[in-house]
């Protein structure tokens, strides 16, 4: 048996065929027990104040995003960003306590969603296509503080 070919992405957009094969499924990874997966998305999280700002900036003038993305899993307990080439032991690139995370509204600049992320680790920038608006819709809502209700007397 012949070993199978990666898939190779076609950008209608452009008319290209992209060089990196386009991954379709999250990777398996080990989850806490009672942890559930909420939101898987893929995209890509910086910092604006790191390297990744000039890639950022040129996004969101371009409108289209640039490089590669990593899956991103929102879960019962945290935020993960998935490594790109995750193996036995090291998973995970970064990973917030769901609790210390809150998102904003996303901005659309083009084909790129833009939500600002806090983090224990600073402000962050999440960058998502705009193809995945319902799924940024469902982190953004899962991340937003719960607003106290009103007390009944």
């Amino acid at each position: 048996m012949a070993p199978a070919r990666p898939r190779l992405a076609f950008r209608e957009h452009t008319g290209e065929v992209s060089l990196v094969p386009s991954v379709r499924k999250p990777p398996r990874v080990p989850l806490e027990d009672g942890e559930l997966i909420e939101v898987v998305l893929r995209g890509r999280m910086t910092d604006p104040a790191g390297g990744g700002r000039v890639t950022a900036k040129a996004e969101r003038f371009v409108g289209h995003r640039l490089g590669t993305s990593r899956w991103i899993m929102l879960t019962t307990r945290r935020l993960l960003v998935v490594a790109p080439f995750p193996r036995e032991g090291d998973w995970f690139d970064v990973s917030y306590d769901r609790r210390d995370v809150s998102a904003s509204r996303g901005l659309r600049h083009g084909e790129v969603i833009v939500v600002e992320l806090k983090t224990p680790g600073g402000r962050q920038i999440l960058r998502l296509p705009n193809r995945m608006r319902s799924e940024a819709a469902r982190l953004i809502r899962a991340l937003r503080p719960a607003e106290p209700t009103p007390r009944q007397t």
